[in-house]
């Protein structure tokens, strides 16, 4: 199986800088892998959430911009067109009782076949 390459490490390195860094005790980082017609990459952290990180972010640099989110949307709207907008990503907070424990980031991303 054929996967355009680079695709997943931003989203880990996202998760690891501004999610789990962030924490303390136990951390977690779980990857999981489903091959269909996609291949579909879930990433799952134990982090401090989307907003707390935003929040950390900002009280540290004020004007920064993510080079990293940039490149990811940039190489992700280049890469949909030539597989005809069967790509993509999605952020997803995780909750325990109204309390954010946690980020997911599901990944579709198409796949050639060498066979």
């Amino acid at each position: 199986v054929q996967i355009p390459p680079m695709l997943i490490q931003p989203f880990i390195e996202n998760a690891l800088v501004h999610g789990l860094l962030h924490r303390e005790g136990k951390k977690r980082l779980g990857l999981k892998f489903e091959l269909n017609d996609n291949l579909i990459c879930t990433i799952t952290d134990n982090g401090v959430g989307r907003a707390r990180a935003k929040e950390i972010r900002e009280r540290q640099r004020s004007n920064h911009q993510s080079f990293s989110v940039n490149a990811i949307k940039t190489r992700f709207e280049i890469l949909k067109r030539y597989y005809d907008g069967n790509l993509g990503f999605r952020y997803d907070d995780l909750n325990e009782g109204g309390v954010v424990v946690g980020t997911r980031v599901t990944l579709t991303i198409p796949v050639k076949r060498k066979f």
